[in-house]
């Protein structure tokens, strides 16, 4: 079994873009690098919505990324950056990621809600829309030491 780890965050605002996007890019450096790590791929839809998948060989792997201080420091940010953040955990069969609808499909069904300040009408409800728009897309593979 595989498993999986999916997350939604959207921006308050495109002022907290610059900030997001490096604190971003160092997670994906560490993400590369965590042992475990079998794939990974991230979207930026509209209005500064950003949706992030990762496929890891066992739970344990993804919470030795999710507690590296590349991470966790981009954690720290996001009650203030975001006004919508959820995420959710499955297990899988395949070391295939999931497409972008089904992600949608088990955020709403049993995502859970992460504590934002200023969080949108949508937040707590996860009535947020399906990605719309898939061209700003990027795929990541694991960098074996």
């Amino acid at each position: 079994m595989y498993f999986v780890s999916a997350t939604r965050l959207k921006l308050k605002s495109g002022f907290y873009l610059p900030g997001f996007m490096l604190a971003n890019q160092a997670s994906i450096k560490q993400l590369c690098i965590t042992d475990g790590f079998v794939s990974g791929k991230e979207l930026m839809d509209k209005n500064f919505t950003f949706w992030t998948l990762t496929l890891w060989e066992k739970d344990g792997d993804m919470k030795s990324f999710r507690n590296s201080p590349a991470h966790r420091k981009a954690m720290q940010k996001l009650p203030d950056w975001c006004n919508e953040a959820t995420y959710s955990h499955w297990l899988q069969e395949e070391p295939i990621l999931p497409k972008w609808n089904r992600v949608y499909e088990r955020m709403l069904k049993d995502g859970i809600v992460s504590k934002v300040r200023n969080a949108s009408p949508q937040h707590q409800t996860k009535s947020f829309p399906a990605v719309k728009w898939y061209k700003l897309e990027r795929n990541f593979k694991p960098i074996r030491k």
